[in-house]
């Protein structure tokens, strides 16, 4: 599994929120909220492209930020119940996959990858980037995961 390393400008992403361990699938429901909602929000750069952004990770509950989102060009009007958040830019790891090699892909990515590798994670927002060829009902459908690293 070797990733490409690319440099990524910040961005901006509108969409909506969940806080905790996925231990019940919350992050697909979350997606199908996202998608009744996603025509509430302003300034989309891409309709096309949806952003699931994972951050602020508690090593010891287990919990996490995630956000499914849009990027948008302006913050605009936040729809009521979304939340807009700045991800920064700068150096990222991409690998590509699966819906169903996502976590193994995170387990490699972060456990073999990086420490064979010579980069450090910068602990700042990892995000999926899920592009205009992805079907959700697909497991084998890919995208993208971008890991920020020094």
């Amino acid at each position: 599994m070797e990733p490409k390393i690319v440099e990524r400008p910040a961005l901006t992403v509108v969409g909506v929120h969940y806080r905790g361990k996925n231990e019940h699938q919350e992050i697909p429901q979350l997606w199908q909220a996202f998608g009744s909602r996603a025509g509430e929000i302003e300034h989309i750069i891409n309709p096309h492209i949806a952003y699931g952004i994972s951050d602020n990770m508690d090593m010891d509950s287990g919990e996490f930020d995630y956000i499914a989102g849009f990027e948008v060009d302006s913050t605009g009007k936040v729809p009521a119940g979304m939340v807009s958040w700045e991800v920064a830019g700068g150096t990222y790891a991409v690998f590509t996959c699966t819906l169903s090699t996502l976590g193994d892909t995170y387990r490699q990515a972060y456990h073999v990858w990086l420490p064979e590798a010579g980069y450090e994670a910068t602990g700042g927002a990892d995000y999926e980037v899920y592009g205009e060829e992805f079907d959700p009902q697909d497991p084998e459908a890919r995208f993208d995961v971008y890991i920020p690293v020094k």
